[in-house]
């Protein structure tokens, strides 16, 4: 039986000292984790400070990395220690993409986005939080992902890619293409008429140079074999 995913859990490999963290890979956890007495690496993925994501344990099977709460969890595991310096930027834009990945394909989206306050994504400190509610029966006195990794402000990033509109797509037409390469023709000549001042006219040259503009007018021109 497939097991029903309900949270996804970030974590940091706390692997540094004397002020500098390391670039843990999958295969070191592997091996910390064997010598442990478990059967493999506790997470599912491990993401680099490049931003490179290694498998971990298998997501069908239970993972090790919150006790208490593993049967329906998913983990993340950075590398690095989040108490001695935060995610690297790459490290951040990776995990927020891995996260969604991981909310869409276990159908979290919707769950996570009208429950704010719901920890569908967290970091395993604040499995502290879901013992106080009751969702989770082990407490721990850990501060991973680490002090330097804000999970607000990780959900808050998360939450803004998943709710971000499309932009329309550009649609060409002949008649509007040309009504607007009409109207720019006005516009300039108006504007040099009127003398307007330098800024006004450095907008309406960006206006002019937006990529969907160019081409409206350059296929337009070609149309009419200018």
């Amino acid at each position: 039986m497939a097991r029903k995913i309900e949270r996804i859990v970030w974590h940091t490999a706390a692997h540094g000292r004397d002020g500098q963290a390391f670039d843990t890979t999958a295969a070191q956890i592997d091996q910390w984790h064997r010598e442990r007495g478990w059967s493999e690496i506790g997470y599912n993925v491990v993401i680099r400070f490049d931003g490179t994501i290694e498998q971990g344990r298998d997501p069908r099977k239970i993972p090790a990395g919150v006790a208490g709460i593993n049967e329906t969890t998913y983990h993340i595991c950075f590398s690095g220690h989040g108490d001695i310096v935060p995610l690297t930027p790459q490290q951040l834009e990776s995990g927020i993409q891995h996260t969604i990945e991981m909310l869409q394909k276990y159908k979290l989206t919707d769950k996570f986005l009208s429950e704010p306050d719901g920890l569908i994504v967290m970091g395993h400190r604040e499995v502290n939080e879901l013992v106080k509610r009751g969702f989770a029966p082990t407490p721990t006195t850990k501060t991973c992902p680490g002090r330097l990794v804000d999970m607000n402000l990780a959900r808050l990033l998360i939450r803004q890619r998943l709710t971000v509109t499309p932009t329309p797509a550009y649609a060409y037409d002949s008649q509007s293409a040309r009504e607007l390469l009409q109207g720019l023709q006005q516009v300039y000549s108006a504007a040099a008429r009127l003398k307007l001042p330098e800024e006004a006219m450095r907008s309406l040259n960006q206006f002019r140079k937006q990529p969907e503009v160019d081409d409206a007018i350059g296929r337009w021109r070609q149309e009419q074999g200018d």
